[in-house]
């Protein structure tokens, strides 16, 4: 696709004030929407007294508040999804009479509330037809359940955002497709899982009370959170427990939950989410159960004080911890002990019961399997209000129509009021087809309950600014089963929006202010012709990477964008001005290599490009440029693949480097960025002008400012401004993670700087008649990165020629223009300039000095200066270091190989099983400049240096070679003279053809290792590897 589709910046800008101001003050509208159970209406079951159908309409009646029937209703058959929205009985309160009822068929529209009474059982076995997946097969706004509901498909099933589960609830063959809107089940009740997922990474399900009972290979991902819940596991079967340490509680994290029937096949696991294992121990408690501690790497724990273990079964003092390959961690038994059978176990016995009955239940019930699409076309919800500015909770404002174009006078249907929520379950339009004349409609009030489907027409716009009331943040503030947007869509709340399963977006869909709450329910958005608008906002997650197919993305201000690309011929508009980011995922390969279709406009420094954590992990990204002006942008992967964007165009003045930096960005996977360094200024240092000094925020084109040159003071004017924002990526080293560096008062020499100064990492203070970057001077005292800075602006200042500036009392440089000037907006007083490509050796106003022996004597008497410094930080870079490596091997396979031979000198032997043909080279890893001082020059993360490698099998030696030629072999460092090279901890090397018979011997020459800090350690290198 051309770049036709591209939008300025300024076009962005108006996006985006339009969008904010359409349909005006917000105040104007309703706010007072519905909650789930209306009391107006309810379906009651009205079928055989033992259950039956859900799908006969015969078995239904609708019945208003005084118990009369309702028979004036539009739309067949007449079961609670196709018509009248009301609240949904299976059983009545008080019923003695076991039923059950079955759902075979799918029915993407939602209930308004659902209610399952004493005695009686509502089991779901839909499934998706003719190859549809879209959707959820029975869904309802929220449940209340005191009796037995059964779910046993694969399918989606949605049980809303508020419930109350004081019965039973069974899933069954589900792995993950059960979903609780706010991601919370109220049991008092009991959950059975059978073969069964419940909670995700992404979303840990909290499971307030009751019982949970896991069975056939069943998985619980949950916020405990210490609630008092009894936890059954059958000891036959593997099935896990994850818990999210996330959320720290004020008990430590001690949970409250009873866990019985533990044996060597279950596992208590630790998501991804928390911070990582390091031990769990189990001690016996004197009335026989177990407690289980399992301490995390940030110094906190999670305890399980009352773990009782099945008959015959006794635990290990000290679990083995693993990565799981995709969530996060698991507690297990390592023992290879034969397993005692569990055939005779009380707890097996039980749940096997459970299991058997669920099979059982509604076997007899002749139930039909053909449900309900989205559009019926029986009867339609249509806009009669004001075309400018209408409140959608107003019932003047809406006209319900039949499939003959009749309209139903809304009257004669009981309940109140009558707007499509609330009201008969019919299509909903805003506009009509063909409109000429634009409308406008806002929704400011939240309503929970789903509409069956939306249509907005041409120029028509829904404004969608409802929000959660009274605190609560359950369920959706709007919701759909589906839509078709042909006009404008804009969702400016920071609530749950829901916008269903099927969708035709062939309009403009903008979303704002929101954090990843709108949502698709198959993870697609069909967005053909349309344009989708990111305001502040993010679309898709780690776990649902949104699915944009063709049409136009707009990103700006700080949005995000989380995608399966997968080479659609999308375009992709961002704004050069704000920091806005574009994950892929590359976990589903296509058949053309991960070619990426989509051309990106506007692509300057604060474009960061990610790859999500559910992919491979990139090794290498570089730039190249194309024929026409273009850039290509090929993201190499860990595993021998690619990512590729063919056309990605720069904004105006932004040439990209040729190799970028690949960093992890602390939650959702790793970022592709540009960080050529910057020496800058924050707001608020001032430089030394003729007229004083004056704040390098109000410093502009022309100003003359007062240098240094030769020991004599002169003046040279400003000729360019630069300024950009800087987002913290939290959680990488700290200097990489881009935390502005503080230097306190009198922390170079008495009222040297006469202020705190704040400056980038990278700016460098004249020292000595050299300039030494402030980052080797860093003390963790006097001179220490401001961790209390998670975003920040910074400021460039520039003469014709590098200049020693004077900021804050202290000797410093100008901008030097060394090939980033456009990763900066200019002041528009400032005049454009092209970037130069200056360097430091033919450029500079002083020597650029990184000798460690230079700069270490310097650092050392700043140190202790900085006892007589007010207001010093305490000094955190106290680090415990070691020589030892802890050099092992990894197999493909996952199994870890130890030295077998280690002479005093150089050479290290391991014995490699048949069939190995590449292992991985894991050890201790760190960065000299931490582990030995910020005054080494020498940021890479290194592990082992290694020298000649050499393999023997059958008597025969033969030399591997592949670490000294490759380039890009993975976990490697670059190429060397002398026939070495340095591992980051985690090197894969090929050891050519596998013998397939027989152990051969593996030597490798390591001539340098160490120091190390020794809180990082080979096993952490280990679980990390296999968790990908």
């Amino acid at each position: 696709m051309s770049d036709n589709n591209a939008v300025s910046p300024d076009e962005l800008a108006q996006i985006a004030a339009d969008a904010a101001a359409a349909g005006g003050d917000t105040s104007q509208y309703s706010s007072n929407g519905h909650n789930f159970h209306q009391h107006d209406n309810a379906w009651r079951w009205a079928g055989p007294a033992t259950g039956g159908d859900w799908s006969d309409p015969a078995n239904w009646k609708l019945v208003d508040p005084r118990g009369n029937s309702v028979s004036d209703t539009t739309g067949s058959p007449a079961v609670p999804q196709s018509e009248q929205n009301a609240d949904a009985n299976v059983g009545y309160y008080g019923n003695t009479t076991p039923m059950t009822v079955v759902v075979n068929a799918p029915y993407y529209n939602q209930i308004r509330s659902l209610s399952v009474w004493q005695n009686s059982t509502l089991k779901i076995t839909a499934n998706y037809q003719s190859g549809d997946t879209n959707g959820y097969v029975f869904a309802t706004a929220g449940f209340e359940n005191y009796g037995t509901i059964l779910v046993d498909t694969s399918a989606r099933v949605e049980l809303g955002g508020i419930n109350s589960q004081g019965g039973t609830l069974t899933i069954k063959n589900n792995d993950g497709n059960v979903v609780f809107d706010n991601d919370q089940v109220n049991n008092g009740g009991t959950i059975n899982l059978i073969n069964a997922s419940l909670g995700t990474t992404a979303n840990p399900i909290t499971v307030a009370g009751g019982t949970v009972n896991l069975q056939q290979n069943s998985t619980l991902a949950a916020n405990l959170w210490g609630e008092g819940t009894t936890i059954n596991v059958d000891p036959s079967t593997v099935n896990t427990i994850y818990v999210n340490d996330r959320y720290a509680n004020n008990d430590g994290n001690v949970q409250g939950a009873t866990i019985n029937g533990v044996s060597e096949n279950t596992h208590f696991g630790i998501l991804g989410t928390s911070s990582e294992p390091v031990a769990a121990d189990y001690t016996q408690n004197t009335d026989g159960s177990y407690t289980l501690v399992i301490s995390l790497e940030d110094g906190r724990s999670i305890t399980y004080p009352t773990v009782n273990m099945a008959n015959g079964y006794t635990p290990p003092a000290h679990a083995e911890i693993v990565a799981d390959g995709t969530t996060g961690w698991l507690i297990e038994d390592p023992s290879t002990v034969p397993a005692p059978s569990y055939t005779d176990d009380t707890t097996h016995q039980t749940l096997a019961q459970i299991a058997t009955d669920t099979d059982t239940t509604g076997t007899g019930i002749a139930a039909s399997s053909d449900g309900h699409n989205y559009h019926q076309h029986d009867g339609s919800w249509r806009w009669v209000g004001p075309t400018s500015g209408g409140d959608w909770s107003d019932p003047n404002n809406w006209a319900l129509y039949d499939s003959s174009n009749n309209r139903i006078p809304t009257e004669d249907i009981t309940g109140s009021p009558a707007i499509p929520q609330a009201e008969q379950n019919a299509d909903v339009n805003v506009g009509y087809s063909g409109s000429t004349t634009p409308s406008t409609v806002v929704v400011n009030a939240p309503y929970y309950n789903q509409l069956r489907s939306l249509s907005v027409w041409q120029d028509s716009t829904l404004k969608i600014t409802g929000n959660y009331q009274n605190g609560s943040s359950n369920g959706y503030v709007f919701a759909s089963a589906g839509f078709e947007n042909y006009g404008t869509i804009i969702v400016d709340t920071s609530a749950k929006v829901e916008l269903g399963g099927i969708n035709s977006q062939s309009g403009t869909l903008t979303i704002m202010n929101n954090d990843g709450n709108v949502v698709f329910d198959n993870g697609q958005l069909n967005n053909g012709s349309g344009t989708i608008n990111l305001i502040n906002a993010t679309l898709g997650t780690t776990a649902t990477p949104i699915n944009v197919n063709g049409g136009t993305v707009n990103l700006q201000q700080g949005s995000t964008i989380l995608a399966n690309l997968w080479g659609e011929s999308a375009t992709i508009n961002v704004d050069p001005n704000t920091v806005n980011t574009i994950y892929v995922n590359d976990r589903y390969a296509n058949n053309d290599g991960n070619v990426q279709g989509a051309v990106i406009n506007n692509v300057s420094g604060n474009t960061h490009f990610g790859i999500l954590g559910t992919s491979s992990q990139p090794v290498s990204a570089n730039y190249t440029k194309n024929d026409n002006g273009s850039y290509t942008l090929v993201i190499k992967l860990d595993n021998g693949r690619s990512i590729t964007y063919p056309t990605v165009n720069m904004a105006a003045g932004y040439a990209p480097p040729a190799q970028t930096t690949i960093v992890t960005d602390g939650t959702t996977g790793w970022l592709i960025e540009d960080t050529t360094p910057a020496a800058c200024f924050l707001a608020g240092v001032k430089l030394r002008t003729v007229s004083g000094d004056v704040s390098v925020e109000d410093i502009r084109k022309g100003d003359m400012l007062l240098v240094q040159h030769d020991g004599r003071e002169c003046e040279k004017p400003v000729v360019w401004v630069g300024k950009n924002r800087k987002i913290v990526s939290a959680g990488l080293p700290d200097d990489e993670a881009g935390y502005p560096v503080r230097v306190l008062k009198d922390a170079l020499a008495e009222g040297v700087p006469y202020q705190d100064m704040l400056i980038t990492s990278e700016h460098c203070l004249l020292m000595d008649g050299r300039f030494v970057p402030v980052r080797m001077l860093v003390n963790g005292t006097s001179i220490f990165y401001d961790r209390t800075f998670t975003t920040y602006e910074y400021y460039h200042v520039e003469t014709e020629d590098h200049s020693v500036l004077v900021a804050d009392g202290v000797l410093t440089e100008s901008y030097l223009d060394t090939g980033n000037r456009s990763s900066f907006v200019s002041d528009s007083n400032v005049v454009s300039l092209h970037s130069r490509g200056k360097t430091w050796a033919a450029d500079a106003a002083a020597p650029l000095e990184v000798r460690a022996d230079f700069v270490e004597p310097l650092f050392r008497a700043l140190a202790e200066r900085a006892g007589v410094v007010a207001g010093t930080a305490p000094d955190a870079q106290d680090r415990h270091v070691t020589q030892d490596a802890e050099l092992s091997l990894l197999t493909e396979a996952g199994s870890l190989i130890r030295p077998v031979r280690q002479t005093k000198g150089q050479m290290v032997s391991f014995m490699v099983p048949a069939g190995v043909s590449t292992v991985r080279l894991v050890s201790r890893a760190s960065r000299p400049c931490d582990v030995i001082g910020p005054f080494v020059d020498d940021r890479r993360t290194l592990g082992v240096l290694v020298g000649s490698v050499m393999v023997l099998h059958a008597n025969q030696m033969q030399p591997v070679t592949t670490h000294l030629t490759d380039a890009d072999l993975s976990g490697w460092h670059g190429l060397e003279q002398g026939g070495v090279r340095w591992t980051n901890g985690n090197a894969v090397l090929p050891l050519g053809d596998a013998p397939t018979q027989g152990v051969s011997m593996l030597t490798l020459q390591i001539l340098a290792a160490g120091p190390y800090d020794v809180k990082q350690d080979s096993a952490e290198t280990c679980r990390r590897i296999m968790q990908k």
